[in-house]
């Protein structure tokens, strides 16, 4: 089920309220990368588009929200787990070191980034690890210790 990203943008902010306009952009790149990676379909039907600032994602702010399902849930938490507490310098490299933007920006009418070029860059095996490594495993243990204070 295809939603609309203001849905994934409340979905974000309830889960991380502390993200600024251009982060939350940026993540709605890794969130719809996974998600299409991972079912074949968009997250969100709205377009993106490859920006110097990262990407650009039409919204309507008026539009009302609709709720996700589990699954959808399920992929924006593992995005926000593995991308949200990056730096912007960081998410921003990332993003730009993707195929699927740099096909976006180097096009010569339309800045679009293609479902399936994102698809592509999603499914890549570097992506789609089932374990975190180590040092990720590591660093959530530090982190959700340092949150808990024990």
């Amino acid at each position: 089920m295809t939603t609309s990203v203001n849905s994934v943008i409340t979905a974000i902010e309830q889960r991380r309220p502390d993200q600024t306009g251009t982060r939350l952009r940026l993540l709605l790149f890794f969130a719809q990368g996974h998600y299409l990676a991972g079912t074949g379909s968009p997250l969100f039907a709205e377009p993106m588009y490859a920006t110097p600032d990262g990407v650009h994602v039409d919204d309507s702010p008026d539009e009302t929200p609709e709720d996700l399902d589990n699954r959808q849930l399920g992929y924006i938490g593992y995005a926000l787990s593995r991308y949200a507490d990056l730096r912007d310098a960081d998410l921003l490299s990332l993003v730009q070191i993707s195929t699927a933007w740099q096909l976006a920006r180097n096009a010569a009418d339309d800045s679009r980034i293609e479902w399936s070029w994102l698809n592509d860059w999603f499914r890549r095996p570097v992506e789609r690890q089932a374990k975190p490594t180590e040092a990720e495993a590591a660093d959530f243990a530090a982190r959700r210790k340092a949150r808990t204070g024990g």
